[in-house]
């Protein structure tokens, strides 16, 4: 199996694909399209990407909206979600009160912000595009550190002054696989779904969708909000439900919310994350 993820490697990214796959080949790419676009093309066989922090929330909008794209070829085929450990890195014989700057990915540096205020307020956070490369930024400037995870530290040589620097002890994100095939039921799976509504303007219309999920005890553990791009105040719902779409009881709901909806589209149905 060839597994495309976002790079450099030893990232988030990487681990979470390690960890759906210990034997795959990985295949690094600059951007999220790019990782996608591999599968498209046939370069790949599934994409990883990261997709919620059960911290920050949303921490790929490019995934999201490559999703909503209208005729997208790829379907989501499973899930991975890794617990996160932020470590302070630096280049070795850096000491903690020598740090000026603090290197990381946006959501790294957002989910360690209260931390970095009680032990470096005075250091500069530069924002980089992924962990990897805020390491390698740390190794090569003197009075700055990294936040990124122990592989990257292993990868540059680099000593952890600190293992785990998170706000918050219970930190994982949630990463998508993305295939051209679709899974079978499992028995144990999740589906996930987009929507608009019939009429935006009119009240309870998100409500009424949402009743036919539970009318049918089906769980819901996701919903979220995207713009339409075509009006103010108009919106995309993406949910997660517990089930296949091929369950009696989701194709029962899904066939009622057409009725309901202007427009539906599953965006795949996989096995939970055990």
């Amino acid at each position: 199996m060839k597994i495309s993820h976002l790079g450099p490697p030893g990232t988030y990214t990487e681990a979470a694909a390690r960890l759906y796959s210990d034997d795959a080949e990985l295949i690094t790419y600059p951007t999220v399209p790019e990782v996608i676009k591999s599968v498209i093309a046939d370069n790949s066989d599934v994409a990883v990407c990261a997709f919620e922090n059960s911290i920050a929330g949303t921490v790929s909008i490019e995934t999201i909206d490559l999703l909503l794209t209208d005729g997208f070829p790829l379907v989501i085929c499973g899930e991975i979600v890794l617990k996160i450990q932020h470590g302070l890195i630096a280049k070795v014989g850096t000491t903690i009160e020598s740090i000026r700057t603090v290197y990381s990915h946006p959501s790294a540096l957002a989910q360690c912000r209260t931390t970095l205020e009680k032990i470096l307020p005075n250091a500069t956070q530069v924002a980089l595009l992924s962990t990897t490369a805020a390491v390698e930024a740390a190794t090569t400037n003197d009075a700055s550190a990294a936040i990124a995870g122990e592989s990257a530290a292993i990868r540059y040589d680099a000593t952890i002054l600190l293992p785990d620097i998170g706000d918050e002890q219970q930190n994982a994100t949630r990463f998508l696989v993305l295939s051209k095939q679709a899974t079978q039921p499992s028995g144990d799976d999740k589906t996930t779904l987009v929507f608009t509504t019939s009429d935006a303007a009119e009240s309870g219309s998100l409500v009424r969708v949402l009743q036919l999920f539970a009318e049918r005890k089906i769980n819901l553990s996701r919903i979220e909000s995207r713009p339409t791009r075509q009006q103010l105040g108009n919106y995309v719902f993406s949910i997660d439900i517990h089930g296949h779409e091929k369950d009696d009881n989701v194709s029962q709901a899904l066939a009622e919310i057409s009725k309901h909806t202007s427009w539906v589209n599953v965006l795949g149905s996989y096995p939970r994350w055990k």
